[in-house]
């Protein structure tokens, strides 16, 4: 479908001229005369077939029906004017900007990332991490870590991983805990409440019976409370990955419970797509499936259905 458009060198000579309120300065921005700036106006009034400004001596003033068309132009340049930017900047040589969820930032893609990665990879990273489900994805994004499904226009999104939830602590709590049970210990959690409830019932009790509560507002800060024998700890085997490799943490006892959600990675998939982004791309998918290989093995992850 066409689009009946004005002239747009018409537009950015009216644009200007709301902006100064002058056809002298708007000459002077856009680098011609005067009397260019005054016919390219006159021709936009009369394919509108309404006037744009009042001209009085030696000033103009915007009509009411030109202001209201001199909001309308300046949105859609400004549009303009970000997606070309958006789309030079995506094509600049080798810079992939990357949103994260922060916990999945902080304790899962951190911990794999090196000077040698990202050498390999020949990228720049710009990593932008949000502590709550972000609504929408960034124009200028590349690529997008989610903690829950997000559809976002111009971006193609894929699972990418899964993850199982259990009680983790500090080595030196795990026997005490095997010992005296879960609720003998001081319990840590932000978002998990509902799944220590489901935990504990499994074992026949409840939140309320435990010795004492901490309770902090990012998942980070719990497994941190708990690697340093504050309590015990909801973690799963993603976020506690890094941890659970390094001896931080371990897992005391069972049970342990399917995530709720999933971890989704969202591509951007309108425009010329860079290299570098297919590249961090396929690296993140390496990582994501060389991680479920890991927790399988270790019987972190729970077994597969069927």
């Amino acid at each position: 479908m066409r689009h009946r458009l004005p002239n747009l060198n018409a537009v950015r000579a009216f644009d200007a001229a709301a902006r100064h309120q002058s056809f002298s300065r708007a000459a002077a921005e856009l680098g011609v005369t005067h009397a260019s700036v005054s016919r390219y106006i006159k021709n936009l009034e009369a394919e509108l077939g309404m006037p744009l400004f009042e001209r009085r001596h030696r000033q103009v003033a915007l009509t009411p029906g030109g202001a209201r068309y001199a909001e309308i132009v300046a949105d859609a340049l400004m549009l303009i004017s970000l997606d070309t930017g958006t789309r030079a900047t995506r094509n600049a040589k080798g810079r992939v900007v990357l949103e994260s969820d922060s916990d999945l930032a902080a304790l899962w893609l951190m911990p794999l990332l090196t000077d040698a990665v990202l050498e390999d990879l020949g990228i720049e990273l710009e990593l932008r991490s949000y502590p709550e489900p972000p609504r929408t994805i960034a124009p200028d994004t590349d690529l997008a870590l989610t903690w829950g499904r997000l559809d976002v226009p111009g971006f193609t999104r894929e699972p990418f991983l899964d993850f199982t939830i259990f009680p983790v602590c500090a080595p030196e709590r795990a026997e005490h805990v095997r010992t005296h049970g879960l609720i003998a210990n001081k319990l840590i959690y932000d978002r998990g409440v509902n799944t220590w409830d489901e935990l504990l019932r499994r074992q026949g009790t409840n939140l309320s019976a435990a010795s004492g509560h901490l309770i902090f507002h990012r998942t980070q800060l719990c497994l941190e409370a708990a690697a340093r024998g504050l309590g015990v700890a909801l973690g799963d085997d993603v976020t506690a990955a890094a941890m659970l490799r390094d001896g931080r943490l371990v897992r005391p006892c069972g049970p342990s419970v399917a995530g709720r959600n999933s971890y989704y990675l969202s591509s951007v998939s309108r425009g010329p797509v860079s290299p570098s982004a297919v590249a961090m791309r396929a690296w993140l998918l390496e990582k994501a499936a060389e991680h479920v290989r890991w927790a399988e093995e270790t019987g972190y992850a729970l077994p597969k259905e069927g």
